[in-house]
Protein backbone atom coordinates (compact mmCIF):
# COMPACT_ATOMS: atom_id res chain seq x y z
CA UNK A 1 0.00 0.00 0.00
CA UNK A 2 1.48 3.65 -0.78
CA UNK A 3 0.95 6.49 1.11
CA UNK A 4 -1.06 8.11 -1.41
CA UNK A 5 -3.62 4.73 -1.38
CA UNK A 6 -3.65 5.12 2.28
CA UNK A 7 -4.72 8.97 2.50
CA UNK A 8 -7.34 8.51 -0.03
CA UNK A 9 -8.79 6.21 2.84
CA UNK A 10 -9.35 9.47 5.16
CA UNK A 11 -13.08 9.58 6.09
CA UNK A 12 -14.97 12.35 3.98
CA UNK A 13 -15.24 15.21 7.18
CA UNK A 14 -14.79 18.75 6.83
CA UNK A 15 -12.39 20.99 8.62
CA UNK A 16 -15.28 21.67 11.38
CA UNK A 17 -14.18 18.18 12.32
CA UNK A 18 -10.59 18.19 12.52
CA UNK A 19 -10.17 21.70 13.25
CA UNK A 20 -7.84 22.38 10.73
CA UNK A 21 -8.08 21.99 6.68
CA UNK A 22 -7.66 18.32 6.00
CA UNK A 23 -8.36 18.97 2.47
CA UNK A 24 -4.64 21.38 1.83
CA UNK A 25 -3.18 18.74 4.47
CA UNK A 26 -3.64 16.04 1.74
CA UNK A 27 -2.19 18.08 -0.95
CA UNK A 28 0.58 19.01 0.87
CA UNK A 29 4.11 16.76 1.04
CA UNK A 30 4.05 13.89 3.42
CA UNK A 31 7.86 15.14 4.33
CA UNK A 32 8.41 18.96 3.28
CA UNK A 33 11.41 21.34 3.64
CA UNK A 34 10.74 23.10 6.88
CA UNK A 35 12.33 26.62 7.92
CA UNK A 36 14.81 27.09 10.42
CA UNK A 37 13.72 28.73 13.28
CA UNK A 38 16.32 27.75 15.56
CA UNK A 39 19.12 30.18 16.44
CA UNK A 40 22.21 29.66 14.19
CA UNK A 41 24.68 28.85 16.74
CA UNK A 42 22.06 25.77 17.72
CA UNK A 43 23.03 24.03 14.30
CA UNK A 44 26.80 23.77 14.31
CA UNK A 45 27.01 23.18 19.00
CA UNK A 46 28.57 19.90 19.62
CA UNK A 47 26.24 18.16 21.85
CA UNK A 48 27.26 16.01 24.39
CA UNK A 49 25.51 12.34 23.91
CA UNK A 50 25.42 9.64 25.50
CA UNK A 51 26.08 6.40 23.65
CA UNK A 52 23.53 5.11 21.83
CA UNK A 53 23.33 2.11 23.63
CA UNK A 54 22.56 3.68 27.03
CA UNK A 55 20.28 6.44 25.23
CA UNK A 56 17.24 4.41 23.39
CA UNK A 57 14.53 6.70 22.60
CA UNK A 58 10.66 5.13 22.76
CA UNK A 59 8.42 7.67 20.99
CA UNK A 60 4.60 7.86 21.99
CA UNK A 61 1.96 9.42 19.99
CA UNK A 62 -1.76 8.44 20.94
CA UNK A 63 -4.13 9.55 18.66
CA UNK A 64 -8.46 10.36 18.18
CA UNK A 65 -9.63 10.65 15.19
CA UNK A 66 -6.55 12.49 13.40
CA UNK A 67 -6.43 12.81 9.42
CA UNK A 68 -4.73 10.35 7.39
CA UNK A 69 -2.23 12.97 6.27
CA UNK A 70 -1.79 15.20 9.14
CA UNK A 71 -0.92 11.52 11.45
CA UNK A 72 1.43 10.05 8.64
CA UNK A 73 3.55 13.35 8.12
CA UNK A 74 4.16 13.38 12.01
CA UNK A 75 4.90 9.76 11.68
CA UNK A 76 7.32 10.59 8.32
CA UNK A 77 8.88 13.89 9.55
CA UNK A 78 10.10 11.65 12.79
CA UNK A 79 11.60 8.58 10.81
CA UNK A 80 13.34 11.16 8.50
CA UNK A 81 14.63 13.68 11.27
CA UNK A 82 15.34 11.49 14.19
CA UNK A 83 18.99 9.78 14.67
CA UNK A 84 18.40 6.41 13.43
CA UNK A 85 21.13 5.11 16.72
CA UNK A 86 18.53 6.81 18.84
CA UNK A 87 15.35 5.40 17.67
CA UNK A 88 14.12 2.77 19.54
CA UNK A 89 10.72 2.42 18.98
CA UNK A 90 7.81 4.01 18.08
CA UNK A 91 4.28 3.54 19.90
CA UNK A 92 1.48 4.50 18.15
CA UNK A 93 -2.13 4.29 20.16
CA UNK A 94 -5.24 4.50 18.28
CA UNK A 95 -7.92 5.99 20.76
CA UNK A 96 -10.89 4.58 19.30
CA UNK A 97 -11.13 6.41 16.19
CA UNK A 98 -14.10 6.07 14.03
CA UNK A 99 -11.57 5.74 11.12
CA UNK A 100 -11.68 1.25 11.83
CA UNK A 101 -9.45 0.69 9.11
CA UNK A 102 -6.96 3.54 10.20
CA UNK A 103 -4.54 1.50 12.19
CA UNK A 104 -4.29 -1.90 10.53
CA UNK A 105 -3.55 0.18 7.20
CA UNK A 106 -0.67 2.13 8.78
CA UNK A 107 0.68 -0.57 10.30
CA UNK A 108 1.22 -2.10 6.65
CA UNK A 109 1.63 0.61 5.48
CA UNK A 110 4.72 1.26 7.68
CA UNK A 111 6.28 -2.39 7.68
CA UNK A 112 5.95 -1.49 3.76
CA UNK A 113 8.17 1.77 4.45
CA UNK A 114 11.26 -0.15 7.20
CA UNK A 115 11.05 -2.96 4.68
CA UNK A 116 14.74 -3.39 3.26
CA UNK A 117 16.25 -0.52 5.85
CA UNK A 118 19.90 -1.06 7.16
CA UNK A 119 17.85 -0.09 11.06
CA UNK A 120 14.77 0.71 11.80
CA UNK A 121 12.41 1.06 15.17
CA UNK A 122 10.61 -1.25 16.66
CA UNK A 123 6.83 -0.65 15.76
CA UNK A 124 4.08 -1.24 18.48
CA UNK A 125 0.74 -0.44 17.02
CA UNK A 126 -2.19 -0.90 19.96
CA UNK A 127 -6.16 0.32 19.08
CA UNK A 128 -8.03 1.04 22.35
CA UNK A 129 -11.57 -1.33 22.55
CA UNK A 130 -13.28 2.08 23.84
CA UNK A 131 -12.51 5.72 24.45
CA UNK A 132 -10.24 6.58 27.39
CA UNK A 133 -8.99 9.68 26.31
CA UNK A 134 -5.05 11.13 26.08
CA UNK A 135 -3.98 10.15 30.07
CA UNK A 136 -4.64 6.77 29.68
CA UNK A 137 -3.41 6.06 26.21
CA UNK A 138 -0.22 7.64 27.22
CA UNK A 139 0.04 5.83 30.65
CA UNK A 140 -0.78 2.57 28.03
CA UNK A 141 2.18 3.57 26.38
CA UNK A 142 5.05 3.55 29.12
CA UNK A 143 3.87 0.39 29.98
CA UNK A 144 4.91 -1.14 27.00
CA UNK A 145 8.02 1.22 26.21
CA UNK A 146 11.64 -0.58 26.69
CA UNK A 147 13.52 2.57 25.76
CA UNK A 148 15.58 4.12 28.04
CA UNK A 149 14.15 7.77 27.21
CA UNK A 150 10.35 8.82 26.41
CA UNK A 151 9.57 10.82 23.94
CA UNK A 152 5.67 11.83 24.08
CA UNK A 153 3.90 14.04 20.87
CA UNK A 154 0.94 14.74 19.67
CA UNK A 155 -0.36 13.12 16.59
CA UNK A 156 -0.38 16.67 14.14
CA UNK A 157 2.86 17.79 14.34
CA UNK A 158 6.36 18.00 11.91
CA UNK A 159 9.64 17.47 14.26
CA UNK A 160 12.23 19.82 12.39
CA UNK A 161 15.66 18.81 11.81
CA UNK A 162 18.11 18.30 14.68
CA UNK A 163 15.34 18.17 17.42
CA UNK A 164 16.48 15.24 19.18
CA UNK A 165 20.08 16.26 20.09
CA UNK A 166 19.39 19.02 21.96
CA UNK A 167 16.94 16.87 24.65
CA UNK A 168 19.21 13.91 25.07
CA UNK A 169 21.96 16.56 25.72
CA UNK A 170 20.04 18.00 28.28
CA UNK A 171 18.74 14.91 29.77
CA UNK A 172 22.44 13.39 29.90
CA UNK A 173 23.04 15.87 32.32
CA UNK A 174 20.04 15.24 34.76
CA UNK A 175 18.23 11.79 34.38
CA UNK A 176 15.41 13.64 36.77
CA UNK A 177 14.91 16.26 34.06
CA UNK A 178 12.25 16.39 31.56
CA UNK A 179 12.74 18.58 28.77
CA UNK A 180 10.52 19.65 26.26
CA UNK A 181 11.43 21.80 22.66
CA UNK A 182 10.25 25.19 21.71
CA UNK A 183 7.02 24.62 20.10
CA UNK A 184 6.83 26.44 16.42
CA UNK A 185 2.71 26.89 15.63
CA UNK A 186 1.59 25.41 12.13
CA UNK A 187 -1.30 27.57 11.13
CA UNK A 188 -4.71 25.27 10.41
CA UNK A 189 -6.03 26.97 7.15
CA UNK A 190 -2.73 27.58 5.47
CA UNK A 191 -0.49 24.95 7.29
CA UNK A 192 2.32 27.48 7.01
CA UNK A 193 5.10 26.78 9.37
CA UNK A 194 5.81 30.16 11.53
CA UNK A 195 8.38 30.50 13.86
CA UNK A 196 7.83 30.94 17.26
CA UNK A 197 7.97 33.76 19.59
CA UNK A 198 8.17 32.70 23.27
CA UNK A 199 11.73 32.48 23.70
CA UNK A 200 11.50 34.68 26.80
CA UNK A 201 8.60 33.02 28.03
CA UNK A 202 7.87 30.17 30.36
CA UNK A 203 5.16 27.82 30.37
CA UNK A 204 2.77 28.62 33.71
CA UNK A 205 -0.55 28.23 35.24
CA UNK A 206 -2.93 30.64 37.52
CA UNK A 207 -5.10 29.55 40.31
CA UNK A 208 -7.72 28.43 37.77
CA UNK A 209 -5.01 25.80 36.97
CA UNK A 210 -5.56 27.49 32.62
CA UNK A 211 -1.91 27.01 31.31
CA UNK A 212 -0.48 30.47 30.23
CA UNK A 213 2.71 31.68 28.92
CA UNK A 214 4.61 33.74 31.83
CA UNK A 215 7.41 36.28 30.71
CA UNK A 216 10.92 35.66 32.04
CA UNK A 217 13.97 37.48 32.77
CA UNK A 218 17.75 36.93 31.33
CA UNK A 219 20.48 36.36 34.08
CA UNK A 220 23.30 38.09 33.15
CA UNK A 221 24.98 36.40 30.29
CA UNK A 222 22.44 34.21 29.78
CA UNK A 223 21.63 33.51 25.57
CA UNK A 224 17.84 33.52 24.78
CA UNK A 225 18.79 30.31 22.83
CA UNK A 226 20.05 28.61 25.93
CA UNK A 227 17.79 25.70 28.25
CA UNK A 228 15.99 27.40 30.96
CA UNK A 229 13.90 26.12 33.67
CA UNK A 230 9.81 26.67 33.49
CA UNK A 231 7.11 25.73 35.99
CA UNK A 232 5.26 23.76 33.59
CA UNK A 233 5.53 22.20 30.40
CA UNK A 234 4.30 24.35 27.02
CA UNK A 235 1.83 21.48 26.19
CA UNK A 236 2.07 17.94 26.27
CA UNK A 237 5.05 17.34 23.82
CA UNK A 238 7.77 16.41 26.67
CA UNK A 239 10.86 13.96 26.64
CA UNK A 240 11.49 11.96 30.24
CA UNK A 241 13.73 8.97 31.63
CA UNK A 242 11.69 5.97 31.29
CA UNK A 243 12.81 4.81 34.88
CA UNK A 244 12.09 8.20 36.41
CA UNK A 245 8.67 8.68 34.89
CA UNK A 246 7.57 5.02 36.48
CA UNK A 247 9.53 5.96 40.27
CA UNK A 248 6.76 9.25 39.43
CA UNK A 249 3.95 6.45 38.63
CA UNK A 250 3.40 8.28 35.21
CA UNK A 251 0.32 10.20 34.49
CA UNK A 252 -2.15 10.17 36.66
CA UNK A 253 -4.49 7.77 36.49
CA UNK A 254 -7.48 9.58 38.11
CA UNK A 255 -7.20 12.44 35.45
CA UNK A 256 -9.95 11.82 32.88
CA UNK A 257 -10.04 11.89 28.77
CA UNK A 258 -7.87 14.97 28.46
CA UNK A 259 -7.06 18.19 30.64
CA UNK A 260 -4.62 19.17 32.94
CA UNK A 261 -2.24 16.16 32.73
CA UNK A 262 1.17 18.89 32.18
CA UNK A 263 0.57 21.00 34.91
CA UNK A 264 -0.27 18.02 37.29
CA UNK A 265 3.16 16.14 36.08
CA UNK A 266 5.22 19.17 36.14
CA UNK A 267 4.20 20.36 39.86
CA UNK A 268 4.87 16.69 40.83
CA UNK A 269 7.98 16.85 39.10
CA UNK A 270 9.18 19.83 40.56
CA UNK A 271 7.75 18.43 44.38
CA UNK A 272 9.27 15.78 43.99
CA UNK A 273 13.05 15.61 43.05
CA UNK A 274 12.97 16.33 39.25
CA UNK A 275 13.31 19.74 36.76
CA UNK A 276 11.35 21.20 33.94
CA UNK A 277 13.58 22.68 30.84
CA UNK A 278 12.55 24.30 27.99
CA UNK A 279 15.12 23.50 25.31
CA UNK A 280 15.15 26.58 22.52
CA UNK A 281 17.33 24.63 19.57
CA UNK A 282 15.15 22.29 19.81
CA UNK A 283 11.99 23.01 17.48
CA UNK A 284 8.95 20.82 16.74
CA UNK A 285 5.89 22.17 15.11
CA UNK A 286 2.62 21.89 16.08
CA UNK A 287 -0.93 22.74 15.00
CA UNK A 288 -2.94 25.08 17.45
CA UNK A 289 -6.74 24.15 16.41
CA UNK A 290 -9.04 26.71 17.80
CA UNK A 291 -11.37 24.20 20.00
CA UNK A 292 -11.31 20.04 20.58
CA UNK A 293 -11.87 18.28 17.46
CA UNK A 294 -12.89 14.92 19.78
CA UNK A 295 -15.61 14.47 21.66
CA UNK A 296 -15.93 14.06 25.52
CA UNK A 297 -17.43 10.61 26.53
CA UNK A 298 -20.00 12.64 29.12
CA UNK A 299 -23.46 12.31 30.46
CA UNK A 300 -23.95 15.58 28.74
CA UNK A 301 -25.20 16.38 25.33
CA UNK A 302 -23.47 19.70 25.12
CA UNK A 303 -20.04 19.12 24.16
CA UNK A 304 -18.73 22.35 25.52
CA UNK A 305 -20.42 21.40 28.95
CA UNK A 306 -18.44 18.30 28.62
CA UNK A 307 -15.21 19.57 28.24
CA UNK A 308 -15.58 22.32 30.85
CA UNK A 309 -16.88 19.68 33.25
CA UNK A 310 -13.97 17.03 32.80
CA UNK A 311 -11.46 19.91 33.22
CA UNK A 312 -13.41 21.27 36.18
CA UNK A 313 -12.85 17.56 37.76
CA UNK A 314 -8.87 16.96 36.46
CA UNK A 315 -8.31 20.66 38.32
CA UNK A 316 -9.70 19.27 41.29
CA UNK A 317 -7.80 16.20 41.57
CA UNK A 318 -4.76 18.18 40.83
CA UNK A 319 -5.72 20.74 43.94
CA UNK A 320 -6.82 18.04 46.21
CA UNK A 321 -3.30 16.07 44.76
CA UNK A 322 -0.81 18.88 45.03
CA UNK A 323 -1.77 22.64 45.99
CA UNK A 324 -2.00 22.24 49.88
CA UNK A 325 -3.37 25.21 51.86
CA UNK A 326 -3.81 26.93 48.71
CA UNK A 327 -6.17 24.99 47.39
CA UNK A 328 -8.48 27.21 48.40
CA UNK A 329 -7.39 29.92 45.79
CA UNK A 330 -8.09 27.36 43.56
CA UNK A 331 -11.84 26.96 44.78
CA UNK A 332 -12.54 30.54 45.35
CA UNK A 333 -12.55 31.10 41.45
CA UNK A 334 -13.68 27.45 40.47
CA UNK A 335 -16.59 27.13 43.36
CA UNK A 336 -18.30 24.80 41.12
CA UNK A 337 -15.06 22.43 41.80
CA UNK A 338 -16.57 22.16 45.44
CA UNK A 339 -20.03 19.66 44.58
CA UNK A 340 -17.28 17.77 42.22
CA UNK A 341 -17.22 13.57 42.85
CA UNK A 342 -14.03 12.65 42.68
CA UNK A 343 -14.89 8.92 41.86
CA UNK A 344 -11.06 7.34 41.67
CA UNK A 345 -11.28 3.76 39.47
CA UNK A 346 -7.90 3.65 39.65
CA UNK A 347 -6.75 2.13 43.53
CA UNK A 348 -3.43 1.78 42.84
CA UNK A 349 -2.43 5.13 42.12
CA UNK A 350 -1.83 7.18 46.02
CA UNK A 351 -0.68 10.32 45.81
CA UNK A 352 -0.01 10.21 49.86
CA UNK A 353 2.27 7.29 49.18
CA UNK A 354 4.00 8.59 46.65
CA UNK A 355 4.75 11.86 48.60
CA UNK A 356 6.23 9.66 51.33
CA UNK A 357 8.27 7.75 49.30
CA UNK A 358 10.13 10.29 47.07
CA UNK A 359 9.60 12.84 49.79
CA UNK A 360 8.43 15.41 47.74
CA UNK A 361 8.41 19.07 48.96
CA UNK A 362 5.17 21.17 49.92
CA UNK A 363 3.58 23.67 47.01
CA UNK A 364 4.96 26.11 49.35
CA UNK A 365 8.01 25.37 48.16
CA UNK A 366 7.47 25.38 44.87
CA UNK A 367 5.81 28.90 45.27
CA UNK A 368 9.05 29.83 46.62
CA UNK A 369 11.96 28.84 44.44
CA UNK A 370 10.28 27.46 40.72
CA UNK A 371 6.95 29.70 40.48
CA UNK A 372 7.59 32.98 42.17
CA UNK A 373 5.10 34.97 40.22
CA UNK A 374 2.01 32.90 41.55
CA UNK A 375 2.53 33.52 44.75
CA UNK A 376 -0.58 34.84 46.10
CA UNK A 377 -0.72 38.46 46.88
CA UNK A 378 -4.08 38.46 48.18
CA UNK A 379 -3.43 38.57 52.14
CA UNK A 380 -5.22 41.83 52.15
CA UNK A 381 -8.47 40.79 50.63
CA UNK A 382 -11.47 39.59 52.85
CA UNK A 383 -13.76 37.90 49.98
CA UNK A 384 -12.58 36.63 46.22
CA UNK A 385 -13.98 35.02 43.40
CA UNK A 386 -16.89 35.28 41.43
CA UNK A 387 -19.81 37.29 42.25
CA UNK A 388 -22.61 36.18 42.61
CA UNK A 389 -26.73 37.53 42.80
CA UNK A 390 -28.52 34.44 42.89
CA UNK A 391 -27.61 32.44 39.81
CA UNK A 392 -25.99 35.45 38.09
CA UNK A 393 -22.49 36.32 38.68
CA UNK A 394 -20.98 39.89 38.01
CA UNK A 395 -19.11 40.67 34.65
CA UNK A 396 -16.73 42.74 33.31
CA UNK A 397 -18.29 43.21 29.43
CA UNK A 398 -16.32 46.68 27.47
CA UNK A 399 -15.95 48.05 31.36
CA UNK A 400 -19.71 47.96 31.76
CA UNK A 401 -20.97 45.79 34.48
CA UNK A 402 -23.57 43.21 33.65
CA UNK A 403 -25.07 39.82 35.49
CA UNK A 404 -24.16 36.91 33.30
CA UNK A 405 -24.42 33.38 33.75
CA UNK A 406 -21.81 31.97 36.19
CA UNK A 407 -20.79 29.45 33.42
CA UNK A 408 -19.45 31.29 31.23
CA UNK A 409 -16.33 31.01 29.88
CA UNK A 410 -13.83 33.62 31.50
CA UNK A 411 -15.92 34.57 34.26
CA UNK A 412 -14.44 37.52 36.07
CA UNK A 413 -13.20 37.20 39.43
CA UNK A 414 -12.84 39.81 41.76
CA UNK A 415 -11.41 40.63 45.06
CA UNK A 416 -11.97 42.87 47.95
CA UNK A 417 -9.23 44.51 49.65
CA UNK A 418 -10.22 45.02 53.25
CA UNK A 419 -8.44 47.90 54.14
CA UNK A 420 -9.16 50.11 51.30
CA UNK A 421 -12.83 48.98 50.20
CA UNK A 422 -11.39 48.60 46.44
CA UNK A 423 -13.39 45.58 44.67
CA UNK A 424 -10.82 44.70 41.76
CA UNK A 425 -11.03 42.18 39.16
CA UNK A 426 -8.31 39.70 38.09
CA UNK A 427 -7.76 42.11 34.81
CA UNK A 428 -7.28 44.88 37.28
CA UNK A 429 -9.86 47.06 36.91
CA UNK A 430 -11.90 48.63 39.75
CA UNK A 431 -15.81 48.79 40.49
CA UNK A 432 -17.19 52.09 40.99
CA UNK A 433 -19.44 54.44 41.09
CA UNK A 434 -20.17 57.76 38.97
CA UNK A 435 -22.23 60.10 38.81
CA UNK A 436 -24.29 60.94 35.71
CA UNK A 437 -25.25 64.44 36.00
CA UNK A 438 -27.87 64.72 33.16
CA UNK A 439 -29.67 61.39 34.60
CA UNK A 440 -28.85 62.61 37.95
CA UNK A 441 -27.96 59.38 39.54
CA UNK A 442 -25.05 57.47 40.39
CA UNK A 443 -23.59 54.45 37.50
CA UNK A 444 -21.85 51.29 38.25
CA UNK A 445 -18.96 51.53 35.93
CA UNK A 446 -15.99 49.72 36.04
CA UNK A 447 -12.46 51.73 35.24
CA UNK A 448 -8.93 51.52 35.82
CA UNK A 449 -7.96 51.29 39.90
CA UNK A 450 -7.99 54.78 41.25
CA UNK A 451 -7.08 56.24 44.88
CA UNK A 452 -10.53 57.62 44.88
CA UNK A 453 -13.65 56.99 47.23
CA UNK A 454 -16.02 56.27 43.90
CA UNK A 455 -14.48 53.24 43.92
CA UNK A 456 -14.63 52.03 47.53
CA UNK A 457 -17.28 49.73 49.23
CA UNK A 458 -18.14 48.22 52.24
CA UNK A 459 -19.47 44.63 52.91
CA UNK A 460 -22.23 44.78 54.95
CA UNK A 461 -24.04 41.41 55.99
CA UNK A 462 -24.19 40.15 52.06
CA UNK A 463 -24.95 43.60 50.63
CA UNK A 464 -22.10 46.21 48.94
CA UNK A 465 -22.27 49.48 50.23
CA UNK A 466 -20.78 51.89 48.11
CA UNK A 467 -18.84 54.45 50.05
CA UNK A 468 -19.40 57.61 48.79
CA UNK A 469 -23.18 57.59 48.06
CA UNK A 470 -23.95 55.03 51.42
CA UNK A 471 -25.96 53.44 48.42
CA UNK A 472 -26.19 49.56 47.38
CA UNK A 473 -25.41 47.48 44.53
CA UNK A 474 -28.96 46.82 43.39
CA UNK A 475 -29.87 43.96 40.43
CA UNK A 476 -32.55 46.23 39.82
CA UNK A 477 -34.03 45.07 36.17
CA UNK A 478 -32.93 42.94 33.46
CA UNK A 479 -30.01 42.01 35.19
CA UNK A 480 -28.39 45.30 34.80
CA UNK A 481 -26.43 47.06 38.41
CA UNK A 482 -27.70 50.40 39.94
CA UNK A 483 -27.11 52.34 43.11
CA UNK A 484 -29.94 51.51 45.28
CA UNK A 485 -30.77 52.83 48.91
CA UNK A 486 -29.81 49.86 51.26
CA UNK A 487 -32.60 47.79 52.72
CA UNK A 488 -32.89 45.77 55.46
CA UNK A 489 -34.74 43.00 57.72
CA UNK A 490 -35.20 41.11 55.11
CA UNK A 491 -32.25 42.11 52.97
CA UNK A 492 -33.94 41.89 48.87
CA UNK A 493 -32.81 39.27 47.28
CA UNK A 494 -31.31 41.88 44.18
CA UNK A 495 -29.17 43.51 46.72
CA UNK A 496 -27.53 40.45 48.00
CA UNK A 497 -24.08 39.85 46.73
CA UNK A 498 -22.02 36.56 47.52
CA UNK A 499 -17.91 35.94 47.15
CA UNK A 500 -17.11 32.66 46.13
CA UNK A 501 -14.82 32.55 49.24
CA UNK A 502 -15.67 34.63 52.09
CA UNK A 503 -12.21 35.52 54.21
CA UNK A 504 -14.37 37.28 56.88
CA UNK A 505 -17.49 36.33 58.54
CA UNK A 506 -20.06 39.00 56.83
CA UNK A 507 -21.60 41.93 59.09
Amino acid sequence: MGWRKFIVGTPDHSKEFYQYNVQLSDKTKILRNLPETRDKSCGSRTYSLPPASQAKVSIVISYHNEARSMLLRTVISLVSRTPEDYFHELILIDDFSEDVNLLKELELLMHEMFAGRRRSPTLIFLRNSQRMGLIWSRNKGVSEASGHYLFFLDSHCEVNDGWLEPLLDRLALNPTRAVSPLVDPIDPSTFGYQQADNELLKGGFDWSLHFHWVPRQLAKGELPQQAYSSPTFAGGILMISREWLLKLQGFNPHLKIWGGESIELAIKLWLCGGQIEIVPCSRIGHIYRSRHAFRFPSLFEDQLVAALMTHLLNSKIIAESWLDEYKYLFYSLKPDAIATVMNYTDQGYDVLSLKKRLQCKTFDWYLDHVYKELKPTNADSSALGTLRNGDRCVQDIDFYPVLVSCYMQNISHWALDRHTGKLSSTEGYCLGGVLDETERKTIVQIDPCLDDKSQYWRRQSTQLVHEQTQLCLDNTIQNQLELSICRQRPIPASQSFQFALEMERQT
